[in-house]
């Protein structure tokens, strides 16, 4: 009887542990992503230039 509850808490834990991580590296790409949106929309990105090239 106590194997069965210990597994299940482990069991639970586990789950709990892994949706937690989902949720943390899906909001890090998250941020990836801004990062990488505020990078290219950057001004010092536009290779057009302003001294007439």
């Amino acid at each position: 009887m106590r194997d069965h509850y210990d597994a299940r808490l482990w069991n639970d834990g586990h789950e709990e542990l892994h949706a937690s991580m989902d949720r943390l590296l899906r909001r890090i790409m998250q941020a990836f992503h801004v990062l990488h949106r505020i990078h290219w929309a950057a001004p010092w990105a536009d290779q057009r230039g302003s001294c007439g090239r």
